[in-house]
């Protein structure tokens, strides 16, 4: 059910792998990644629909952003299994982790890049 979920929230396209590790504790994980082009990802986040992303925008940007101007979101796994994309920010739920590279130039600033690419998701649906 997990990786039909982040198949549907990645697309046809995406390359889904599974790996199975020990967690830091010794026990059993495996972790579900789903890499995804360009394009996929912008439908990707524009699954979260105009309500969930206008959250995202005034959840301040900024602190969602590294050095490798990578936008780090974080998605409910419960909600996400019954098929709803829905922006998670408890850290008490269990979370499906996303990371999107943003394309940002030396001139750019990469909180305003984000900004832009969410304000063309909204205006699209």
């Amino acid at each position: 059910m997990i990786t039909n979920a982040i198949s549907w929230l990645a697309g046809n396209n995406a390359e889904i792998s599974i790996e199975h590790e020990k967690s830091a504790l010794g026990a059993p994980m495996s972790t579900i990644v789903a890499k995804m082009k360009k394009k996929s990802a912008r439908v990707s986040l524009q699954k979260f629909g105009k309500e969930q992303l206008r959250s995202l925008l005034k959840s301040g940007l900024e602190l969602r952003i590294d050095e490798e101007k990578v936008l780090h979101v974080r998605a409910s796994l419960s909600d996400l299994v019954r098929g709803s994309a829905i922006f998670e920010s408890r850290s008490t739920r269990t979370v499906v982790k996303g990371r999107f590279k943003l394309e940002v130039y030396s001139t750019q600033d990469p909180t305003l890049v984000a900004s832009g690419l969410l304000n063309e998701l909204m205006s699209i649906q």
